[in-house]
């Protein structure tokens, strides 16, 4: 059996990934997140919910402790302190994998005049994002590293990927296809290594996702 804990398991997106894991008959579940009460899941054997998140190290060492990969799905202004604790804790207690969800832009990657969109919409976030693959890139962790941008709730699963130092392809990302890539990973942890990835839906190329063009 392969012991998984998703961080920030309450999210839109950590819930497709949940789904898709329990496809996979040998995937136990731990979910850490803030509020379980607000968790909207059906009882299942294979899982596991701990109440609390990446700020709480009694918490975070319980959550970790016998874990073969980590998910983080988590957000937030304090995004690269919360990935710093993370990453102290995996080092610590000898759990190297880590599949961790960031977004796309920060390395101003995104096509020019994409770019420049996303930069008025939501740039203050950039230099947040950022700091938690720098974290994680420093460490001695295997991970994979993925930028989404604009999710959606669409149902497509098709993505494609953009290594770092890329231009950046498309304009949005679908849940769907994320929870789809990051069960393909945990099904064979020995892909993508080490790589800083950007994924996004195909033939959504534009100067803004489908959703804010008039």
């Amino acid at each position: 059996m392969k012991n998984v804990v998703i961080l920030g398991a309450n999210g839109r997106t950590a819930k497709e990934i949940t789904f898709r894991l329990l496809e996979q008959n040998d995937v136990n579940l731990t979910l850490v997140l803030r509020h379980a009460e607000r968790l909207n899941i059906l009882p299942n054997n294979r899982i596991k919910i701990i109440e609390g998140d990446a700020t709480d190290p009694d918490a975070l060492q319980k959550a970790i402790r016998g874990q073969n990969i980590v998910i983080s799905a988590m957000g937030g202004m304090d995004l690269g302190d919360k990935m710093k604790i993370v990453v102290d804790t995996m080092e610590k207690m000898k759990v190297a994998r880590i599949i961790a969800i960031n977004a796309g832009g920060i390395y101003d990657e995104l096509p020019a005049q994409f770019n420049s969109w996303d930069k008025m919409m939501v740039g203050h976030t950039r230099s947040t994002n950022l700091k938690a693959p720098g974290v994680i890139e420093k460490s001695t962790l295997e991970y994979t590293i993925l930028r989404p941008v604009w999710l959606t709730n669409n149902t497509s699963e098709e993505f494609q990927l953009t290594k770092k130092g890329q231009t950046y392809l498309g304009t949005e990302t679908s849940r769907a296809s994320l929870g789809r890539f990051v069960a393909d990973i945990v099904k064979s942890p020995s892909l993508y290594i080490n790589e800083n990835l950007g994924i996004s839906r195909p033939h959504t190329d534009g100067d803004r996702p489908a959703a804010y063009r008039m």
